[in-house]
């Protein structure tokens, strides 16, 4: 409804706001919008909106209160007119864009941006005091202007085309902090960019020319900044620490750096293949390897403070490199400390719940049949072919199996109806294993009972597992017995109680049931995750049909490959013995074929992420639950792969699988694939150089380094001295310089990434 007069309350909250306006309460935005006219203000009241909003005229749009526009998986505000501003509103929920500027000199104030493939995507706009988290990429920008800005876990935090400012703002806990390909122009400035990491760098430039970063704190990431295949950037007044690389710059020229602190990192510089480099007047210092790392390089490095009297711990290799004179004095002369903010984190209470079983006397335990008990096998991996037998109450089956199958098999066998214990038996590899079924409740104990450590249901060998369900031909097939129909939970046994949540938590009976939960008492299951494998009983509940269980750790892999690189079924086969020797399972899908392309970087691997594994949908119900990974001819680097931020966390691999094959063939190929892959999982579960000096140590990597014996005992994939052909992470077992990884692992970290703690 449009107004000619403001309320006081208007007034006082926005000063400037002109005298037509239109109020919207609970309607339609929209229609606001169509009813206004070029320099209208538009007031939208608290509440939530759920609207796909186009702005094509130049308006002022302010919220009152909270207001949340929810863009229901698509673009929640486009902008096609020039001079509109927003301001105080909350935007989420879009598969694509969730604010996508269109029209030029248009602002975007103190909003909110969360949960989309991209927060802000800005064309000459201005973009201050705003939040952004939860994106693929949290502000793209061109020819724009960003202040006070806070970013955080984005896959790329911010990303830059040209002529861009980006000014005081706090970038954290993203893939990549700043990233900038093919983009010139753009200035960083005062900023601080801090616990990135997917070894691309908190500061990223690829072929690009002319930027400018300059008195920015920048910390705790695998590279402080990193230059690729660029030109005349100039970088200075930084504070750099804590890093694995501080700087580091390929196939580069025309870097200026000047008037930086470089401190504690592995790597204080390294050059590769660049050159009319300068790196003057800085203080580069206490570096673990190296101050200055070079390799075909030409850099012109006088004047600088190396933290003694001589500079030392430089490596050359077919380099010039001018270090003379330096200087004896720091320029960084006080106690300097990086800005670094940590997030409160909850803590969930394990849970652990085991069911009592009665002893009843009763003439039938379900009068309605004859009762048959059934053994189903979900799933066996035999690594060659092996009888299998399942004893029933005394009563032999038997079956060969071989590999690793989903045979979906049920031994069923008639039992005395009034006998509420059923004996069953597995035999296989010379062992037995015994659980005892109860008619009465339909749940089992003994050698296989919830809270063992390895999963209801699940049973292993020496070299065999198997996966398995027990039930009873009940009258209405609905998993619930009909002691427990008549005497517990008062339903009807003549009719299906299956799939129903009676308690409304989100969880069916017969689950609940199977589990020891209540099914008319709701619990919280969002939160509740027994086996603190990361996934809640929501979650466990979502992938029950996957053999998911709450009461044994659980890892889901979804692996996409180009053609010529599918992965080896023997690799999978390697990885899930690893694991399942520490009860924990691997459940890996291999699913599509991705386009080739001969080297990908950071950002064509998100989109991969985005387009394969999401599937254009940010709210699919696979992010959080599995970890992604792709499998490529030459990624990033010159390593085998790198874990990255597909989304908001720390859950995906990228594996360099030709980079692999030149290096490996046959047999050994295959470990190679299963140990590289197995190294950047343990980067998904939270193990990074800062947990142990031995992780991800490039003074490993051969003989004549002293690193590859310091850490000879650290027998982990994780040492890059094993890292092609150990498939296990360590024990700590070893004797000196040993770490425990396997105490160290954390299984919720992929989808709950902070670093550096």
């Amino acid at each position: 409804m449009k107004k000619y007069a403001l309320l006081i309350v208007f007034i006082l909250l926005l000063p400037d706001a002109i005298p037509d306006d239109f109020i919207v309460d609970g309607g339609s935005i929209q229609s606001a919008i169509n009813s206004a006219k070029e320099g209208d203000t538009i007031f939208i009241k608290e509440g939530v909106y759920r609207e796909n909003i186009v702005v094509d005229k130049s308006l002022k749009i302010y919220g009152i209160g909270r207001v949340v526009i929810d863009g229901c998986g698509k673009t929640a505000i486009k902008i096609k007119g020039d001079f509109v501003s927003i301001s105080n509103i909350e935007f989420f929920n879009s598969s694509d864009a969730i604010i996508l500027f269109e029209g030029e000199n248009c602002s975007i104030e103190k909003s909110k941006i969360y949960r989309g493939r991209y927060g802000i995507v800005g064309n000459a706009t201005y973009i201050k005091d705003c939040v952004v988290f939860e994106c693929g990429g949290g502000i793209s920008a061109n020819n724009s202007f960003l202040e006070n800005c806070e970013i955080y876990k984005c896959g790329i935090g911010v990303e830059l085309i040209q002529k861009n400012k980006v000014l005081n703002c706090k970038i954290y806990t993203c893939g990549i902090g700043v990233y900038g390909e093919q983009s010139s122009e753009n200035i960083i400035e005062k900023c601080s960019v801090y616990k990135c990491n997917n070894n691309q760098g908190e500061i990223f430039f690829i072929n690009s020319i002319s930027n400018t970063i300059k008195d920015c704190n920048i910390s705790y990431g695998s590279f402080g900044i990193k230059i690729v295949c660029s030109k005349e950037i100039e970088i200075k007044d930084c504070r750099i620490i804590d890093s694995r690389y501080g700087l580091k710059l390929e196939e580069s020229e025309g870097i200026k750096v000047n008037k930086c602190l470089i401190k504690s990192c592995r790597f204080g510089v390294s050059l590769e293949k660049s050159r009319n480099i300068s790196i003057n007047y800085n203080d580069i210092i206490e570096s673990e390897m190296y101050s200055i790392e070079s390799s075909y390089s030409f850099c012109d490095a006088r004047r600088n403070y190396w933290g003694k009297i001589f500079p030392n711990n430089f490596h050359r290799k077919l380099s010039m490199i001018k270090c003379i004179p330096w200087l004896l004095e720091p320029i960084y002369k006080e106690n300097f400390s990086m800005e670094i903010y940590r997030r409160d984190e909850k803590r969930i209470d394990e849970m652990n719940k085991k069911i009592d079983f009665l002893k009843i006397e009763t003439d039938d335990f379900d009068p309605l049949v004859d009762i048959n008990v059934g053994v189903k096998i979900e799933r066996i991996r035999f690594p060659k072919k092996e009888k299998f037998e399942i004893l029933i109450d005394g009563n032999r089956n038997s079956s060969i199996f071989y590999g690793d199958e989903n045979p979906e098999v049920i031994f069923w066998q008639n039992v005395d109806d009034k006998k509420q214990f059923v004996e069953i038996s597995f035999i296989s590899d010379f062992k037995r294993f015994n659980i005892f079924y109860d008619l009465a409740t339909g749940s089992w104990f003994g050698d296989d009972f919830i809270g063992d450590g390895d999963g209801y249901g699940h049973i292993r060998f020496s070299n065999y597992e198997i996966w398995f369900d027990v039930t009873y031909n009940d009258y209405d097939n609905d998993r619930l017995t009909y002691w427990e129909e008549i005497n517990i939970y008062h339903t009807n046994p003549y009719e299906s109680d299956y799939g129903i949540d009676y308690d409304n938590d989100g969880v069916s009976i017969e689950w609940e049931d199977k589990y020891g939960y209540s099914p008319f008492s709701a619990e919280n299951h969002s939160l509740l995750d027994p086996d603190n494998d990361g996934l809640s009983n929501l979650e466990e509940y979502y992938m029950r049909y996957n053999l998911s269980n709450p009461f044994a750790k659980d890892i889901f892999i979804e692996i996409d490959y180009m053609p010529q690189y599918r992965i080896y079924n023997e690799s999978i086969q390697m990885l899930y013995d690893a694991f399942s020797k520490h009860n924990i399972a691997l459940h890996i899908e291999v699913d599509d074929e991705l386009p080739y392309f001969e080297r990908i970087y950071y950002k064509e691997a998100r989109d991969f992420y985005w387009n394969y594994f999401l599937n254009y949908d940010v709210n699919n119900p696979k992010h959080g639950i599995y970890h992604y990974i792709i499998l490529v001819a030459y990624g990033p680097g010159a390593r085998g792969g790198n874990a990255f931020v597909g989304f908001d966390n720390c859950d995906s691999i990228l594996l360099a699988c030709r980079y692999i094959n030149d290096w490996r063939v046959g047999e050994k190929r295959k470990i190679a694939y299963a140990s590289l892959l197995m190294h950047e999982l343990g980067h998904n579960l939270g193990l990074f150089e800062d947990d142990f000096g031995g992780i991800d140590n490039e003074s490993c990597n051969a003989p004549w380094l002293a690193g590859y014996w310091k850490y000879a005992n650290y027998k982990s994939c994780l040492n890059y001295r094993y890292s092609f052909e150990l498939i296990d992470y360590s024990d700590g077992g070893n004797g000196i310089n040993d770490f425990n990884d396997w105490d160290k692992i954390d299984l919720s970290f992929f989808k709950n990434s902070y670093y550096y703690e």
